[in-house]
């Protein structure tokens, strides 16, 4: 008969991995494309804002997923992170930081 502190950290595997193959579909549902929401980012500033510059040099941060503008106080601050070109960060799946493209 196993012992009892072999059996709680089974028990808790078995129940957090049934939760999580529970929520999974439901998380996948959730999840949004990036290249739609980078299509529906740029339709949407380009009926507000018609002068975005895609060529205007962000600041990239790898672990978030977002990019900074020049005019942020966390433009090259934030690490990891490299410079980029705003519309070669859109491709890559990158999101304003603010909500809003640098213009």
């Amino acid at each position: 008969m196993p012992s009892r502190n072999r059996v709680a950290p089974v028990l808790t595997v078995i129940i957090v991995l049934g939760v999580l193959a529970f929520i999974a579909p439901v998380l996948a549902k959730l999840h949004t494309n990036p290249v739609t929401w980078v299509t529906e980012v740029i339709n949407a500033n380009q009926t507000h804002k018609p002068s975005v510059d895609l060529k205007h040099g962000v600041w990239v941060n790898r672990r978030s997923g977002l990019y900074y503008c020049r005019q942020s106080k966390f433009y090259g601050r934030i690490r990891p992170g490299f410079y980029l070109r705003q519309g070669d960060a859109l491709q890559r799946g990158f999101r304003p930081a603010e909500g809003q493209m640098c213009p």
